[in-house]
């Protein structure tokens, strides 16, 4: 049984208190400087310790901590992690800026310590499926892709307007929030971005500063090109992703992952890898999922969450894409 620290007990918080819990690997505890909300936590979890801030915590106890704040709070308990040589999940972006980004790096790699992202999607079965068809040649030499995340964002979070969602300083909006994640689909699967452009507004969505529609476009060093396009208020979910090779073309429409090799229009190969599932329970079963990856890291194990690195890449992409509309310029990404 491993001792996890739960940094933050909000929305994200339960979920990883649920998922951890799920692994029966896991002895709990959380910071949470909101009463209310830790007596809600007391009642739906077995919680071992309760503290009302990270300063006061002997975090020698712990074997690993989960970091749950909004973005903008994380450099500081990454930091706490690092120097008290704790390995910790970070929730997703690495942050909203790259102050202190790669102070945290060098001081991870010099402590050696193992540390990851929480892009949930890298747990999902049809995510999987995609990079390993990708890795193995099925579709010839990738190099165009195309993808389309929009949903009604209002009808998931009503309270969207109350939360960091409404504020770019602590990373909400269409680029930090919801596009990082596609953004984390393509480093995974495509490796280093090295250009990038954009068109952003706030085109429906009223009570927020930060914008809810977005056009990204990618360039990766291995020369293969990415289309991201985001609205957040459109009434049909869309969640699609293609990626189009030299032999070939894979199709994932949320769950079903359909391939193609000619023009007939007729896919050759097609599989539903949620088929008779519910969407919020796989949901939920993906932080699971992250947990036991987690765990398993800690023990030495394989583990395919993304690293630092690959998020502060993430960052510099979201980072650029923003720069890009504001002074209407391709960026360049350089290491």
């Amino acid at each position: 049984m491993h001792k996890v620290l739960i940094i933050g007990a909000g929305g994200i918080g339960r979920r990883h208190l649920k998922a951890y819990a799920s692994t029966n690997r896991a002895i709990l505890s959380i910071v949470e400087p909101d009463r209310d909300k830790c007596e809600s936590v007391k009642k739906d979890f077995d919680i071992c310790d309760i503290y009302s801030e990270l300063s006061i915590v002997d975090l020698s106890k712990y074997s690993l901590a989960i970091i749950c704040a909004p973005a903008n709070y994380h450099v500081e308990p990454m930091k706490i992690c690092l120097e008290n040589n704790l390995p910790f999940m970070v929730e997703k972006p690495l942050s909203v800026n790259m102050d202190g980004i790669d102070e945290v790096i060098n001081l991870l790699e010099k402590n050696k310590l193992f540390a990851r992202v929480g892009y949930t999607r890298r747990n999902s079965f049809e995510a999987k499926a995609v990079r390993a068809k990708i890795l193995e040649g099925k579709i010839g030499i990738l190099k165009l892709i195309y993808i389309n995340g929009s949903q009604e964002f209002p009808k998931y979070r009503p309270d969207f307007q109350q939360t960091y969602y409404a504020k770019p300083e602590m990373g909400g909006g269409a680029i930090l929030d919801a596009s990082s994640h596609m953004i984390d689909q393509l480093i995974w699967i495509v490796g280093k971005p090295r250009e990038v452009c954009c068109m952003f507004d706030r085109l429906v969505l009223e009570g927020t500063n930060t914008e809810d529609t977005a056009l990204i476009s990618i360039r990766f060093a291995n020369g293969v090109m990415a289309n991201i396009t985001i609205n957040q208020f459109q009434k049909p979910n869309t969640s699609s992703y293609e990626f189009i090779g030299t032999k070939g073309n894979l199709l994932l429409n949320h769950s079903s992952l359909n391939f193609f090799d000619d023009d007939s229009g007729n896919c050759k190969e097609s599989k539903n890898y949620m088929e008779g599932l519910v969407p919020m329970e796989v949901h939920q079963n993906n932080f699971a999922l992250q947990a036991n990856s987690m765990l398993d890291g800690l023990e030495g194990k394989h583990c395919e969450l993304a690293t630092l690195q690959e998020a502060r890449y993430n960052l510099r992409v979201a980072l650029a894409a923003k720069q890009s509309w504001t002074e209407k310029k391709i960026i360049s990404i350089i290491d």
